[in-house]
């Protein structure tokens, strides 16, 4: 093994724990956990082969046969590096802790390993163990937490790959990264900022498995003393920093309207030749992906959209529990509905940018053949099926602007959602609840019943139509007529392995171009962008016994009438949006 397992590097771990670990003087009063992240050198194809870590952490409290540590092995459908630990050692200052492990199946779309006590534990546990990067593993149209290397680099999420207690605990992380066996050059990135890095405040287990990590030798991009930095792996095909600096400006503004900025946050950009412009929110960051086709222009609503969830993350109810995606409307929708409003209302982009935002969010909506899906099947469906997936985003984000128009009308421009989305916020950083009964007391105390009875046809799937200036005197309602999104063939196919097209659809697109059931798809696509691009075609790379195809066509259906919105001409100089306040 590397020298991370050797004393001094375990020592070096052990001192970055708060000083109540290791002495008299208590500094912080909150237990501690010190996360060590030892990438091995590049090989010859300037990947890295694993990484190595440690996990020392305070306030274990166990009986034997409880819950110890946790990691996933599948995260929102993503594979992790759970199966694929080398070398694990699990010890406390009695010595070691031979864990028995046993695996358990949360939901269709996760799957956790817990490692049990098989005596009691008290005090801090020290976890040691390698994590191999399969370098030839194919690009994800999925979310972006599995160990990933390229150009001398590595980056994945906590998720897929650290240890963490199964407890919620608050403790204070610290991140160490050791270089040793890497050599001359490593710089370590992870949520908490650039190189060794403290959290600015405890968090549970969680939290600190949203927290995400890369190391090599990333571009590092970091504004002043503003807490906000990026950093990206591979080679963008643009100059990251403008982009960047874009970003920053923004996070300004946010934290202006908001009304307080978060002490860091950071981005983080990788490549991903089959599907990019995705994104996840983490933990005081987000991560996202590009190729060489990519522009800065096409990411800037993306940028505009995770940084949000630095503030506005989800109701208390966590959307990434098991079944928690019911609640995505709310999180999800209000990050969609200002990714383009508050940037139009800084200045930073301009109305046709604003209205192709929300005209792509409306065509995907009122197209979706799955519009009237109630909200309580969404976590079945979500991950099996992109029309019920896009639904929260598209759906909540339509709902909020409709409610903004209906406050602002009956307060005459007194009031709107923005109050409404602070008042939430307020509660949660003064430690009480943020969560759908507070947010149900605020409809009833502006609109009264009728704003509950519309909350509610929203949560059973009735469709939202906001009013026709919901968005601004200089812009106005219109009905198109537009193509619903259709693959030609029954989307489950897409969710087994191998994938094998079935349900194939007599006169689709897809079978007009030559696609059979039975065809084995091949490659991977993102579904939830091309959903909501009316133009943009799809190929599929299909086997057919010993043959091999490319089919290539339009995944669009029967035409329908669809809600769009443009600029009034002569007002779209004159008119504002209401500006925050």
């Amino acid at each position: 093994m590397t020298k991370l397992f050797q004393t001094p590097v375990l020592a070096m771990a052990m001192a970055v724990l708060p000083a109540s670990a290791s002495s008299g003087a208590i500094t912080d009063p909150s237990p501690g956990i010190a996360i060590t992240i030892a990438p091995a050198a590049p090989n010859a194809a300037h990947v890295i082969p694993y990484v190595d870590v440690i996990v020392v952490t305070q306030d274990m409290h166990r009986k034997a046969g409880e819950d110890l540590f946790k990691l996933a092995l599948v995260a929102n459908t993503v594979v992790t590096s759970g199966k694929d630990l080398q070398g694990l050692a699990i010890a406390d200052a009695k010595g070691t802790i031979a864990a028995t492990v046993k695996d358990v199946e949360e939901d269709g779309s996760n799957r956790t390993r817990i490692w049990q006590a098989p005596r009691a534990i008290d005090g801090a546990v020290t976890i040691r163990y390698r994590v191999p990067i399969d370098a030839a593993a194919p690009p994800l149209a999925l979310p972006q937490y599995e160990m990933r290397t390229e150009q001398d680099g590595f980056s994945a999420a906590a998720n897929a790959f650290v240890l963490l207690p199964a407890d919620e605990i608050a403790r204070r992380a610290t991140v160490h990264w050791d270089f040793a066996a890497y050599g001359a050059g490593g710089v370590g990135v992870s949520s908490f900022g650039v190189g060794g890095a403290t959290s600015t405040e405890p968090l549970p287990a969680s939290r600190l498995s949203s927290v995400y990590y890369m190391a090599g030798k990333p571009g590092v991009f970091q504004a002043g003393k503003d807490g906000f930095f990026a950093a990206w792996q591979g080679t963008p095909p643009f100059a990251m920093d403008p982009l960047m600096r874009w970003a920053g400006d923004l996070h300004r503004f946010y934290g202006s309207f908001f009304g307080y900025v978060p002490p860091s946050f950071g981005v983080f950009g990788r490549t991903n030749l089959r599907n990019p412009g995705s994104g996840i929110g983490l933990t005081d960051s987000f991560a996202f992906t590009f190729n060489h086709t990519s522009k800065p222009d096409d990411l800037k609503s993306l940028l505009a959209h995770e940084m949000l969830h630095s503030w506005v993350r989800s109701l208390d109810e966590s959307m990434d529990a098991a079944g928690g995606l019911d609640r995505s409307w709310f999180g999800e929708g209000l990050a969609v509905h200002y990714q383009r409003m508050l940037p139009y209302r800084a200045g930073m982009i301009t109305a046709d940018a604003f209205l192709a935002d929300l005209n792509e969010t409306a065509a995907r909506y009122y197209t979706n053949i799955k519009i009237n899906v109630p909200n309580a099947e969404i976590p079945a469906g979500f991950w099996k099926d992109t029309r019920i997936r896009v639904l929260p985003y598209d759906r909540g984000s339509l709902y909020f602007a409709a409610l903004d128009a209906a406050v602002r009308k009956v307060s005459s421009g007194k009031h709107g959602l923005d109050d409404m989305v602070r008042t939430m916020l307020a509660a949660r950083q003064a430690g009480k609840p943020m969560d759908e009964a507070l947010w149900r007391s605020l409809v009833k105390a502006q609109l009264g019943a009728k704003g509950i009875a519309d909350l509610d046809a929203m949560l059973a799937g009735g469709t939202v139509t906001p009013p026709s200036d919901a968005f601004g005197p200089q812009f106005r309602r219109v009905s198109r007529m537009l193509r619903r999104f259709d693959l030609g063939f029954d989307p489950a196919s897409l969710t087994v392995r191998p994938k094998i097209v079935k349900g194939l659809i007599a006169g689709s697109e897809a079978e007009t171009a030559g696609l059979h059931n039975g065809d084995e798809i091949l490659n991977t696509f993102s579904q939830d962008g091309l959903q909501g691009d009316q133009t943009r075609m799809l190929t599929l790379e299909v086997k057919r016994g010993s043959e091999r195809l490319s089919i290539r066509y339009l995944p669009r259906g029967e035409h329908v009438a669809a809600y769009q919105w443009e600029l009034v001409p002569g007002k779209q100089q004159s008119a504002k949006l209401p500006q925050p306040r």
